[in-house]
């Protein structure tokens, strides 16, 4: 059975053509502003979904959150903000919410996840508006929500994007939500691709780190030793420690500075080397000779399990090396 219109649901045809657009965040061009139009657009769909519609008081403990998570952390100046307004006035703007599809007496939030979370910390019911939405309509209300407030970073998009994509979105619905074009989301999925979520997870929303930075990181993280160091460095108590906005600018700088200082020590002269990299790119081996010195080098994910194996067989592979030196003397 073919799938509803989601466009239709949101009303987007709607839009008018003859408005001046706005330049977007992200760079959107061609097919995506046939989509969408401008912020102000972003935030005219949002807010046809809410007009016109009872808002209810429900509460908190039964609302689930949204089936694609798009944030990385909110507990920054913004969000505190937020919790101190609702606490002195109250919660102004109601969040949009969907019929749970396993439970009868229980929500999914679409939009409103941070206002959401100050109603359990004050223990207050949240004001909601309910609307039966599909999986689609919701993905694409969620992430328009986000691009209008422009409260999202780019790596909190990127997360949002490869989310929806893992939730067996198709790309014109996540280039939809977002309002980017293929361009963007291509330059969003390499970062998010590259960069481990373990690196991710520890630098946060990175509120103020654009596009190139990001790209920057992701071409430092594409060489294997590099990777490791950034795994570690990220693991370290005093990079924990650091405020969220400093995190990302710590670790790229730390990563150049190894980056000049590694070359700075490859070995010049007489020195030959010779690498090597398994077909399917899980294990890269360097190795480095001189006259009676030779440096081995395992990177990448088989590296540990590898050298394990290897290790254990040392007494034979040497064996079968002083066989083949008879062998070959003996001809």
């Amino acid at each position: 059975m073919a799938r509803d219109n989601p466009f239709a649901k949101l009303d987007i045809a709607s839009i008018s053509t003859d408005k001046s657009p706005v330049k977007p965040g992200y760079a959107m061009t061609g097919a995506a502003k046939t989509v969408v139009r401008s912020i102000e657009d972003l935030a005219e769909n949002t807010k046809k979904l809410m007009e016109g519609e009872v808002v209810v008081e429900l509460d908190p403990r039964l609302l689930d959150v949204s089936f694609v998570a798009d944030r990385l952390s909110d507990e920054g100046e913004e969000y505190q903000e937020l919790k101190q307004a609702i606490k002195e006035s109250g919660q102004t703007t109601p969040i949009l919410v969907r019929p749970s599809s396993y439970d009868s007496q229980r929500f999914m939030v679409v939009f409103g996840h941070r206002r959401l979370k100050v109603a359990k910390e004050l223990g207050i019911s949240v004001k909601a508006v309910v609307k039966k939405l599909d999986d689609i309509t919701s993905a694409i209300a969620q992430g328009q929500e986000n691009s209008a407030r422009s409260n999202l970073s780019f790596i909190e998009r990127a997360y949002f994007a490869q989310n929806l994509l893992a939730s067996n979105m198709p790309k014109d619905v996540v280039r939809s939500s977002l309002a980017i074009d293929e361009a963007m989301l291509s330059k969003m999925l390499g970062v998010v691709e590259v960069v481990p979520a373990a690196i991710i997870k520890a630098l946060g929303a990175s509120k103020k780190i654009g596009r190139d930075k990001w790209l920057s990181l992701r071409q430092l993280l594409l060489v294997p030793a590099l990777l490791k160091v950034a795994t570690e460095f990220t693991e370290t108590a005093g990079f924990v420690e650091l405020a969220e906005e400093k995190r990302f600018d710590e670790l790229h700088d730390y990563l150049k500075r190894y980056k000049v200082k590694s070359a700075a020590k490859k070995p010049k002269g007489n020195a030959s080397g010779r690498d090597w990299t398994s077909s399917d790119s899980s294990l890269n081996f360097v190795m480095n000779t001189k006259s009676k010195k030779v440096a081995i080098e395992l990177s990448n994910v088989e590296a540990k399990p590898f050298s394990d194996w290897l290790s254990g067989r040392m007494d034979r592979l040497y064996d079968e090396y002083k066989r083949s030196k008879t062998e070959r003397n003996g001809d």
